[in-house]
């Protein structure tokens, strides 16, 4: 019961607190595709998807990670980044540590943000990090706190969109992934209330492959929900893109 009542609190209180407010001008809705850690499939796969109808996503990575094995398969390797952006897509920033935000100091999660942005500057790459997704289990208010003073946009989860007055130091996401790859139904309502709100519907998932990780999802399912974002009217764009059309970044 003390777990359970921590655990609501602290959910609370990143909701409440450290927010950073603003209106959606409500003139378009907006669709992004986001991709975490940056497993390969997400661009051989994902990207080629989106390639094919014309739009481009964000990819969060964090440099310690590249070339690694993960759950969620071989991550990019610095050669990945740069057809990347090459391509079209978007770098955000995920920490340079791939660091839990709820669990580690304000101070440690900062330094992290910096040498991610150090790690991008040492290389040829033609980009910056304008936006940003929490790895793992999401922040505490100290470092929501830290991200927002660092990025235009901010992105956790919570399974839903963004509408009228959002937070900028916590953009809601819906997660492609296990929880929810076998429910097109809950993707296509998302789909259509976002267009119905003039709101901006953020997805997120890691691998793009055949047989996903648990954190992934297949190819047919993925070109679906591009296929019915595009349908929608909604302008699909990355993130950083949507931040300038709003008026949140130049």
């Amino acid at each position: 019961m003390i777990q359970r009542l921590s655990h609501g609190y602290r959910r609370f209180a990143i909701e409440r607190f450290a927010r950073r407010e603003f209106r959606l001008n409500g003139r378009s809705p907006y669709v992004s595709f986001t991709f975490d850690d940056f497993p390969r499939s997400a661009l051989t796969h994902g990207g080629r998807i989106l390639a094919n109808y014309g739009v481009r996503g964000t990819y969060f990575v964090s440099f310690r990670l590249l070339e690694r094995e993960s759950v969620s398969g071989r991550i990019a390797s610095l050669a990945d980044l740069k057809t990347l952006v090459r391509d079209g897509h978007e770098l955000g920033c995920h920490t340079f540590d791939h660091l839990d935000g709820s669990e580690v100091t304000a101070t440690a999660f900062e330094q992290s943000i910096e040498s991610n942005r150090a790690a991008l500057a040492r290389t040829a790459i033609d980009a910056q990090f304008r936006v940003f997704a929490y790895p793992l289990s999401g922040p505490s208010v100290g470092t929501k706190k830290i991200a927002g003073r660092h990025f235009a946009g901010c992105r956790g989860g919570g399974q839903s969109f963004n509408r009228d007055v959002v937070d900028l130091n916590l953009l809601k996401a819906y997660f492609v992934d296990q929880r929810s790859r076998d429910n097109l139904d809950e993707a296509t309502q998302l789909i259509h209330s976002n267009a119905a709100t003039n709101g901006w519907l953020i997805f997120a998932t890691h691998d793009v492959a055949h047989n996903p990780s648990p954190y992934g999802c297949n190819e047919e399912y993925f070109e679906k929900i591009v296929q019915l974002a595009l349908a929608s009217g909604a302008r699909v764009l990355p993130m950083t893109q949507v931040c300038r059309e709003l008026g949140i970044v130049n």
